[in-house]
């Protein structure tokens, strides 16, 4: 299972969706998180700690995307944060 850190809140700035790291998280990720919209979806269910398949999941609930490419989407989204420091 994949969870976000703690530390973290999600603005809307114009059209750009930026997750922003605060208190200690400023220390350990130096600026800011762009999202795409299908991104905050996935951000969202990280929060509370969600497996691939379930990213996966919510992806083609809410695109017309098959599932085979909504996998590879959500693993390279997990990837990303994961490079980035953001997942525990």
């Amino acid at each position: 299972m994949y969870k976000i850190k703690e530390g973290f809140i999600i603005r809307k700035i114009g059209n750009q969706i930026i997750a922003v790291p605060t208190g200690k998280m400023t220390s350990e990720i130096h600026g800011m998180i762009s999202l795409s919209e299908s991104g905050e979806l996935l951000w969202r269910a990280l929060e509370n700690g969600a497996e691939i398949e379930t990213l996966a999941d919510i992806l083609t609930e809410n695109y017309d995307v098959e599932h085979e490419n909504a996998l590879t989407d959500a693993k390279n989204f997990v990837e990303g944060l994961k490079k980035q420091g953001a997942l525990e």
